[in-house]
């Protein structure tokens, strides 16, 4: 059995409750009016297990809370989004390159001093954290030591 519910009355925050048929909810689901405008997120599941309530809490903008009473709702389907960065095609080409195959910052990143002067800079640096020599990094331990370790 699907949910289905009907908004019952306002809250004490001033969000609805929805009292429902069938399984309840998950927290965070989306609520809307029957086929129509979304009214909020389930925030909790509260009552007895014959007879629970959804608090839907914060309300949608635009929802005028005194007009949803008794309106018939839905869980909204949940909307699909796409992925960060760029997409792999099926050969597995990245579309973020452009169509000579180079990205998208002309392949000078991290090549030489046109970047951030670290790569391939040949003066020598000095004045490590704390002044001490680049020996050392930020533990405190030798970089590069031969030694047995712990002794």
């Amino acid at each position: 059995m699907t949910f289905s519910g009907r908004v019952e009355d306002i809250s004490h925050m001033r969000g609805l409750l929805v009292s429902f048929e069938g399984r309840s909810p998950n927290l965070g689901d989306t609520i809307r009016v029957r086929g129509g405008k979304v009214l909020g997120r389930v925030d909790t599941v509260i009552g007895p297990v014959d007879s629970g309530f959804v608090h839907i809490h914060p309300v949608s903008r635009g929802v005028e809370v005194e007009r949803a009473i008794g309106s018939p709702v839905e869980i909204a389907p949940r909307r699909v989004r796409e992925k960060r960065g760029g997409s792999r095609h099926r050969d597995g080409k990245n579309t973020s390159r452009n169509e000579n195959s180079r990205p998208r910052d002309g392949g000078r990143k991290g090549r030489g001093q046109s970047n951030t002067g670290r790569r391939g800079d040949s003066r020598k640096r000095t004045g490590g954290p704390r002044g001490r020599s680049p020996r050392y990094d930020g533990r405190g331990s030798r970089k590069n030591s031969r030694g047995r370790g712990r002794r």
